[in-house]
């Protein structure tokens, strides 16, 4: 389960991917193949979490790995690629790195 500290000691990226309505449920099923099929097999892995918007437009993702270069490995890994490739004309992709600067919590 993704744990949120600040300042975190690792990497963070929050993904979007831009789609149509009818093409969301793919584009969460594919998200969810490669953090099972793939990343979570992989050296730095720590978390990841698939979150779909309620008007159909669009799929994040937020990852967190020990290092932008250990999610760099995956990704270059022949696994991945035959898994992302299913992502062609579906998708806009807007890949960000994050840092944490506050969590805010009830109580």
């Amino acid at each position: 389960m993704p744990e949120i500290v600040s300042p975190a000691e690792h990497a963070t990226f929050i993904n979007t991917f831009r789609c149509e309505r009818s093409n969301q449920d793919e584009v969460v099923r594919i998200n969810i193949d490669i953090i099972d099929r793939v990343a979570s097999t992989f050296p730095g892995f720590i978390s990841a979490t698939v979150h779909r918007s309620t008007d159909g437009g669009r799929v994040f993702n937020y990852l967190q790995w020990e290092s932008a270069e250990h999610l760099a490995a995956m990704q270059r890994s022949p696994e991945f690629q035959s898994i992302a490739r299913r992502f062609a004309g579906l998708i806009e992709f807007e890949p960000h790195e994050c840092e944490v600067v506050h969590i805010g919590e009830r109580g």
